[in-house]
């Protein structure tokens, strides 16, 4: 038990790519259930048990948790690539670990083809922005949370609000992210590992 505790209080550094892509998949998949999940049912309210309860109804939140899933782990790999500041040389690797989470899992019912639009949105996002350019957390965290917005299952009126609620739930998560990298990361080991993957 002492182990178990010692291993959740001081973690292993992460070191290489495969750890790398298994952290941002967890926390990615985390912040986009626990943000798509509480929305959905603060917005259902009272009808959420039913709803939750609804095949069609969980057809149209699964789409909305992995497209969730896909943007959130893509903001995810432009924070670690600012906090290793590996210059441009780490751009493959990073771009291998995201094709990697994605990957962890067969491809969803509704994108039969994959995830390669969203690997060619992260390439665009690291050519036009240089590696030690500092992330704007917010401005993320709205973008995203609009784009989750277009694929929530249930919405009310009051659109600017919902995706306001959404946008700081994302924020917070990143936020949140980004304060454990320098515990969590390994960053000599990382750019090495990342910068031999290209």
């Amino acid at each position: 038990m002492l182990t178990r505790l010692t291993s959740l209080l001081f973690p292993e550094r992460i070191r290489d790519r495969a750890k790398l892509t298994r952290f941002v998949s967890g926390e990615a998949s985390y912040v986009a259930q626990r943000s798509t999940y509480e929305f959905s049912r603060n917005t259902l309210a009272w009808y959420g048990q039913a709803a939750f309860g609804d095949p069609k109804f969980n057809e149209v939140f699964a789409v909305c948790r992995w497209e969730a899933f896909a943007a959130i782990a893509a903001d995810m790999m432009v924070i670690v690539r600012f906090h290793l500041d590996g210059g441009e040389e780490i751009d493959p690797g990073l771009l291998r670990v995201y094709a990697s989470a994605l990957g962890e899992y067969p491809a969803p019912v509704h994108r039969p083809e994959g995830w390669s639009d969203r690997h060619a949105a992260l390439l665009a996002r690291f050519a036009g922005v240089p590696s030690d350019h500092r992330p704007d957390l917010k401005a993320m965290g709205h973008r995203t949370g609009v784009m989750i917005h277009e694929h929530v299952p249930a919405r009310s009126k009051n659109a600017e609000e919902e995706r306001a609620v959404l946008a700081a739930a994302v924020t917070f998560g990143l936020i949140s992210f980004k304060d454990r990298l320098p515990r969590r990361l390994d960053a000599d080991a990382l750019r090495k590992a990342l910068g031999h993957a290209a």
